[in-house]
């Protein structure tokens, strides 16, 4: 049996050993970019506990199937009832994975024989979890806890809500072509769930009805109600009083404007492509104040908005925060363990932060940004059958493909075709 990443591996107990979501959201690009085998390990993990997730979303009086907060063999282990029944991203973070994986390793025969099944199961839970709201008239999720765990019992939290539809519709769409082009296949998939013919319908209509709480001036509000929340000045807060778990109640930390980690800003950085500039932004320097960093990835989702946003002394500051955590005691809770997930996105700070790499749309995009004080960065990534090297420099970044067949790139917006003669782009002029 495949297994899976461990928050803080072996070296601490602070976490019994148990996965988190962080492996799907977090861990896994750094593994589609360099052991695209092992991120299939990783989602055939996920495929074999589905029963237990299943018998997870009875529990919670839902149909289909709900992944555990926390687990070490596809068990629900949380302990903590507000986020062992309130969390939703552990699904939506399978169901991203599947997506990602599928699309940057062209490996249909694993959507076909696990993927669609889990996407089935998932939505099937998404769907009856979903209520429609009186006051909007349109599609929500009610009661849930969202990435920041410091608002609890929220509702239309709005990571909740656009992940939720961006699963229903990938499922609607992997379903329906695989009863176009695996006739068999889905027959047999049908069978086994007891799919019903309607299901897909009702999973479109509350996808293409689900509430997003978009402003129109770009600000994304992060659940009903955050922006008439007391505010905290989370710099006044005294270092002797991290981590906060340790010295202030949860009722405390519940009713203000502090963020624990990215939430508005975590769906950004999973489907940038989907957002233009502007919102990200807006949500940037509207969230990035109000956020405390109390998760270990927090700070290098922050520090690779920054970099897309050209606010260098921002990102330069979070990847140290992110890169020195434990190494400085940052959080003042090395002594429970390494956070094991938080070197995938330190290795996602680089890529994904000052290369500028982004892989939810097509093609591969690369927006190359070398901090001023660094005078060369290198490094390389496989992407179906190839090789790509990138080495940055301040006045410019080369691409080299050494294995493989020629390969379409836009950098910096601008269309390239890679091929082993190789590509150097000027660093554009301030």
């Amino acid at each position: 049996m495949q297994h899976n990443i461990g928050a803080k591996g072996l070296t601490g107990e602070a976490y019994n050993g148990h996965a988190f979501w962080d492996t799907e959201s977090c861990c896994l690009p750094f593994y589609l970019f360099t052991n695209p085998e092992a991120a299939r390990d990783l989602l055939l993990f996920r495929y074999q506990t589905l029963p237990m997730a299943r018998e997870r979303a009875k529990m919670l009086d839902c149909r289909g199937a709900c992944y555990p907060i926390a687990t070490l063999n596809g068990k629900e282990a949380c302990s903590l009832w507000q986020h062992a029944s309130l969390q939703l991203q552990p699904s939506t973070a399978v169901a991203y994975g599947i997506w990602h994986y599928v699309r940057l390793t062209d490996d249909r025969e694993f959507l076909w024989a696990y993927g669609a099944e889990m996407l089935l199961e998932i939505a099937r839970f998404l769907a009856s979890r979903a209520g429609r709201g009186s006051r909007t008239g349109q599609y929500g999720f009610f009661g849930v806890m969202g990435p920041d765990e410091f608002h609890m019992m929220v509702n239309n939290n709005a990571y909740t809500n656009y992940m939720g539809q961006r699963t229903l519709l990938y499922a609607v769409e992997t379903l329906q072509t695989m009863r176009q082009e695996q006739p068999e296949r889905f027959a047999a998939l049908r069978e086994k769930t007891g799919l019903a013919e309607n299901e897909l319908d009702l999973w479109r209509t509350i996808a293409d009805q689900m509430y997003i709480p978009l402003r129109p001036d770009g600000l994304i509000e992060q659940h009903d109600d955050f922006l008439n929340l007391p505010h905290t000045d989370i710099d006044a807060i005294p270092v002797s009083e991290f981590p906060l778990y340790e010295h202030w109640s949860y009722d405390r930390i519940y009713r203000t404007d502090m963020i624990k980690q990215p939430d508005v800003l975590m769906m950004l950085y999973l489907y940038n492509t989907s957002f233009t500039e502007d919102v990200k932004r807006v949500n940037y320097d509207f969230y990035q104040p109000r956020t405390i960093h109390e998760s270990s990835l927090s700070p290098a989702i922050h520090s690779i908005l920054a970099a897309e946003l050209d606010k260098m002394d921002d990102a330069v500051g979070l990847f140290g925060f992110a890169t020195r955590l434990d190494l400085d005691n940052y959080n003042r809770n090395t002594r429970d363990g390494l956070h094991i997930t938080s070197i995938a996105m330190a290795w996602a700070n680089i890529v994904y932060g000052f290369a500028g790499l982004r892989s939810d749309g097509e093609p591969l995009r690369f927006a190359p940004r070398l901090p001023e004080r660094w005078k060369r960065l290198r490094f390389s990534i496989l992407y179906k059958g190839r090789v790509i090297e990138i080495e940055m420099t301040q006045a410019g970044t080369r691409f080299c493909l050494s294995k493989g067949e020629p390969l379409p790139l836009l950098i910096y917006d601008q269309p390239y075709t890679l091929n082993e003669a190789g590509q150097f782009v000027p660093r554009p002029q301030a």
